[in-house]
């Protein structure tokens, strides 16, 4: 594409080009109703030429070749530039979306799901794959083997996101925190919504909501804090999967140690609506500003119970960069055990560390290493029947 040349949907309606100005943008008829912007929500601007390379990726670059963005959506080949009858616009990899962005199929304008009802267990999901699969380097210890799935996998393979969504309801599990790192980072509206759609697909009763990570690192003041909650609504909350308590969306939050950042998120989802679940902290209940809930995440020798909220357990820790674990792994009766004292704790937040944090050794998916006769492997067989399973 060059600027004042556009592609149309199927049904004429919408077309996504460039303009006069250099900007991407999507037509409505005449009208302009989308732009593109980069991960800080600003406009991409100076584009001269947008190629669909033959890697997968979408590059726009300036009038000297130079890229100002692109797609992430490289070693991809043969992917395709595609708009849709509703206004999307996605590239498309053998079927699968693997960068989505033009208009949400759906609004935010009520509760999209009931109530979760406690308690809740939660697993923290990654769908990061496969930009993760090393760290600092080096290649993580286990391999994957779950169902279909044999070894590194992509986070959007259909086959994955389908095997994933039926090992979360074989470990019972009622919520999936899925990591993210701020608006458009690794994917997150293809990667996000293809793990809802898929939900829905399977009948499955799973939620879905998201683990804020850029707090640890940042103290964005409340005003970037609602813009990134109004994002998420935009594209995610209204979806029937997404989780919801007292009439609000859910977020969880990984945050630092100071009673500021329950100030700043107490403000932000009153301002936007939400239920906000904090990372608690030492002398958590004495900050004057309390989120509507907190949790734990973590990893010990044993279990993390902190009452009334939360009780969180995790089968070891061993990031692949280390010559020795943090945290040996425990076998299945052990970890058995866990599971049956986290369901007999009473505490509202029953949390799972990790479905698949492969680089840090926490996750409880099925790998060679742990691999069982239901194909699930030990610790999910746990999550399913600790008594049948921790003999």
């Amino acid at each position: 594409l060059v600027r004042g040349s556009y592609v149309s949907s199927p049904n004429g309606r919408f077309a996504v080009g460039l303009n006069a100005g250099g900007a991407m943008v999507m037509l409505d008829g005449s009208r302009e109703i989308w732009r593109l912007e980069d991960k800080q929500r600003k406009e991409v601007v100076d584009v001269d030429f947008a190629f669909m390379q033959s890697d997968g990726n979408l590059v726009l670059r300036d009038r000297s070749g130079r890229a100002v963005w692109n797609s992430e959506t490289s070693k991809n080949p043969g992917s395709s530039l595609k708009i849709d009858n509703g206004g999307q616009v996605y590239v498309l990899f053998e079927g699968t979306v693997l960068w989505l962005d033009g208009i949400p199929r759906g609004v935010y304008t009520s509760p999209s799901s009931p109530n979760l009802s406690f308690p809740v267990r939660g697993v923290f999901y990654y769908a990061w794959y496969p930009e993760t699969w090393q760290v600092e380097g080096s290649e993580v210890f286990y391999r994957p083997n779950l169902g279909a799935i044999e070894g590194h996998y992509s986070s959007g393979d259909p086959i994955v996101v389908r095997e994933h969504v039926k090992a979360l309801d074989y470990a019972w599990v009622d919520l999936s925190i899925v990591s993210w790192w701020g608006p458009s980072d690794r994917l997150d509206r293809a990667r996000i919504t293809h793990l809802m759609d898929e939900t829905v697909a399977q009948n499955s009763p799973v939620k879905w909501t998201v683990y804020y990570e850029d707090e640890k690192a940042r103290d964005d003041s409340v005003s970037i804090l609602v813009s990134d909650l109004n994002y998420l609504k935009k594209w995610f909350a209204w979806h029937e999967t997404w989780a919801h308590v007292d009439g609000k969306p859910v977020i969880f939050v990984w945050n630092e140690s100071d009673c500021d950042v329950a100030r700043r998120w107490k403000q932000a989802g009153q301002t936007a609506g939400w239920y906000v679940v904090l990372k608690l902290f030492g002398g958590y209940l004495n900050c004057p500003d309390q989120p509507d809930s907190w949790h734990q995440y973590g990893v010990s020798d044993s279990y993390l119970e902190n009452p009334p909220f939360s009780f969180t357990i995790a089968p070891g820790f061993w990031r692949a960069d280390q010559r020795t674990a943090r945290n040996p792994r425990i076998g299945r009766k052990r970890f058995c055990e866990q599971v049956a004292l986290m369901n007999e704790s009473g505490q509202k937040w029953h949390l799972v560390v990790s479905f698949n944090e492969w680089g840090e050794g926490t996750a409880v998916e099925s790998a060679v290493e742990w691999q069982s006769a239901s194909g699930y492997g030990d610790y999910l067989d746990c999550l399913h029947d600790p008594v049948r399973f921790g003999g």
